[in-house]
């Protein structure tokens, strides 16, 4: 008999997989990216699901990882394999023609999404069209809008552009192939090589420890920063029920870029900084500014790093976004500052071994451990809450030239960041080809008029690259409703 085989998926890929089992009512991981393309551009759009189907169905054979499905070992012996099974695209593909609409539809639409969890029995991915929206002066009329699902077990945000992008017909898309094919075990198997596991955990739980103890000495002496270890709670922090709210504003990529090489600082500080502005707007209109600042959550890649296994190379940094601060460029600076100390902490050989035992834990041991923090409080009471206090996530989508759906050109791209029970508020910037989108998802409990934090987001940028350019070195003001008849920038 032909043992079946696979590719055993690494804890950290496993854990989103482990969490959705324990916990059915945490938000699904589910990554949502999505592309706009202009329907009025070509000649051959897509307007059929049939199409859409058949345009979908061609291009698997680029990207593996949507040929796969979860294969279980009984009782999280072992880890889950991905194994090769027959897809019908006509399963993953959704399609629904729009017609005259409002904005806030699109973004409904948009926002239920995130909410929508996907089947780990079947390959973990969808593609929902929506096509000819007629209406939404931020869109070209007739647009099409196609979001890509997927689970967040099988890649990161990165990694979900290279699949984008090659369903889109980048030729030089490459996605991963994922890891090594092994045999997978039965049940018996994955129970005797159980203790072996155990064993090898053992040395990374030693390595961990002694790793936090010289972070712990590091920062004592100050050779680096650790970050707070607790933060002001906010209106962001204490309701993250009800529905999502999706809002969205854009800014020219060559202006960010040219206000980061002015004040000799980074994109991501730059959006870092507009976050930090529209906050503090938004939390000044309602008399909330607290008197130490909030944080953020900003994921960092890992890909860069000889030896990383998962699918999901990611670590997260928490950086101070300086609230307290009124002058926008001041206000940059120091998150500038804030964000360098917290790189420099994680590249120390310390920051990743303080958290390798996850690594090298069995699976059986990761979801007891997972079943243990869900038993306790899901968050935490009184006026202060763990390091931060919302995420902003930067995923770049690459040149926009090539990119199509039918005949029809990308012209944008919108990113969607994930669900997170701790934060009611959360943030995800994208840019594709000039264009940079800085979009949001808030509990309706905790921001009623989403429009509003739009507004103040736009003012923040265009103050800032007001106090870091000279007239003519800016393009046109970041925009949120407002924008040309064909969705696009100003120039």
């Amino acid at each position: 008999m032909t043992r079946r085989r696979g590719i055993r998926l690494a804890a950290r890929d496993a854990l989103h997989v482990f969490v959705e089992d324990t916990d059915p009512e945490a938000p699904p991981s589910t990554m949502v990216s999505v592309y706009v393309f202009d329907a009025r551009a070509g000649d051959a759009p897509i307007r059929t699901r049939e199409d859409a189907v058949t345009w979908i169905g061609q291009r698997l054979h680029r990207i593996p990882a949507l040929t796969r499905r979860l294969h279980r070992v009984p009782a999280n012996l072992d880890f889950p394999f991905w194994v090769e099974t027959d897809v019908d695209p006509d399963r993953h593909v959704r399609y629904e023609t729009i017609g005259p609409t409002s904005r806030s539809e699109v973004h409904r639409l948009l926002a239920s999404m995130k909410e929508r969890r996907l089947d780990l029995s079947a390959p973990p991915w969808e593609v929902h069209v929506l096509a000819d929206i007629r209406g939404v002066d931020d869109l070209p009329d007739g647009a099409t809008v196609v979001a890509l699902l997927l689970h967040h077990s099988v890649t990161d945000g990165l990694g979900a552009v290279d699949i984008a992008r090659a369903l889109f017909d980048d030729p030089a898309a490459a996605p991963s192939p994922g890891g090594r094919v092994v045999a997978v075990p039965g049940p018996v198997r994955a129970a005797v090589s159980l203790p072996f596991r155990y064993a090898r955990m053992l040395p990374a739980l030693v390595a961990a420890r002694r790793a936090r103890r010289t972070l712990g000495d590091l920062a004592a002496s100050g050779a680096i920063t650790a970050p707070r270890p607790h933060r002001p709670r906010t209106r962001f922090d204490t309701d993250t029920n009800g529905p999502r709210q999706l809002g969205v504003v854009r800014m020219p990529l060559p202006e960010v870029r040219a206000v980061a090489r002015a004040t000799q600082t980074s994109v991501n500080d730059v959006i870092l900084t507009v976050v930090s502005g529209g906050l503090r707007s938004y939390l000044g209109c309602c008399d909330e500014i607290p008197a130490v600042s909030p944080a953020a959550v900003v994921p960092g890649s890992l890909r860069d790093r000889v030896g990383t296994e998962s699918e999901n190379k990611v670590t997260l940094l928490y950086v101070d976004l300086h609230i307290d601060r009124t002058d926008p460029r001041e206000r940059l600076r120091r998150i500038h500052e804030s964000a360098a100390l917290e790189k420099h902490r994680i590249r120390r050989p310390e920051s990743a071994a303080s958290v390798a035992a996850v690594d090298a834990a069995p699976a059986f041991d990761l979801v007891m451990s997972i079943r243990r923090a869900h038993r306790g409080p899901v968050k935490p009471r009184g006026e202060a809450v763990p390091l931060a206090n919302t995420t902003v996530t930067n995923v770049p989508r690459g040149p926009v030239e090539g990119l199509r759906f039918g005949d029809s050109p990308a012209v944008e791209a919108i990113g969607t960041p994930m669900l997170n029970r701790n934060y009611g508020l959360v943030h995800s910037a994208t840019s594709l080809g000039e264009v940079l989108t800085l979009s949001f998802l808030a509990s309706e409990s905790c921001m009623p008029d989403p429009e509003e934090y739009e507004r103040y987001l736009v003012a923040a940028f265009a103050e800032l690259s007001r106090d870091c350019l000279p007239p003519h070195g800016r393009a046109a003001a970041a925009t949120g409703r407002a924008s040309t008849s064909d969705g696009r920038l100003e120039e």
